[in-house]
């Protein structure tokens, strides 16, 4: 069974649960929130770059914004650091903190400068108006027994909450198995020393 969409979906959790009044739209959700924002998979990740005005030391994250993967200004990385390290002062900046939903620069840019960022984004949820994401294309089984189990929570039964758990676990491992691979596939990553 082929699950591409948000509507196949719902007609897979309803030949699962042989019911016809589960609140789709609500386990659905639930399913979402608890794995949307800790699934992180190369197929998630997002590349931007930020205006940041001279003299501001802060700007805000991306709203999809999940984990941070590179942060660099001019093509210089930046080393992420304590919010207590970082000082204001107008200069030259190499550390960064994040705070809430900005990210706050060590120093002041004296001139206006480009924030290269790359990041992992959140899951985007599943709607009619946008049927489909990378995570249902790629790992329908994620999305089917993450639901199922909302499903199982909602009737009241243990054991089929047990059995899709158990099922979304291996799930959830063939995504982490997939990141790891795709990312790092090919020769050994090594490191080099730069004088």
């Amino acid at each position: 069974m082929a699950l591409a969409n948000i509507n196949e979906l719902r007609s897979a959790i309803a030949d699962y649960t042989t019911r016809s009044d589960l609140p789709l739209a609500t386990l659905i959700a639930m399913a979402e929130s608890k794995f949307a924002s800790t699934i992180k998979h190369r197929l998630a990740e997002k590349f931007t770059d930020i205006a940041v005005a001279a003299n501001s030391a802060s700007f805000p994250l991306p709203a999809d914004f999940q984990e941070g993967r590179s942060l660099k200004i001019n093509h210089q990385p930046l080393t992420l650091a304590s919010i207590d390290a970082l000082n204001a002062d107008p200069g030259d900046t190499d550390r960064y903190a994040i705070v809430g939903n900005t990210v706050r620069l060590q120093s002041r840019p004296a001139k206006d400068v480009t924030v290269s960022l790359t990041y992992y984004a959140r899951v985007p949820g599943l709607t009619d108006a946008a049927p489909t994401n990378w995570l249902l294309s790629t790992f329908p089984d994620v999305y089917l027994y993450g639901v199922l189990i909302e499903y199982a929570i909602w009737a009241q039964d243990n054991d089929k909450q047990t059995l899709y758990a158990s099922l979304l676990g291996v799930a959830l491992g063939n995504v982490a198995s997939d990141h790891a691979r795709g990312s790092f596939s090919g020769s050994t990553l090594q490191s080099r020393r730069f004088a």
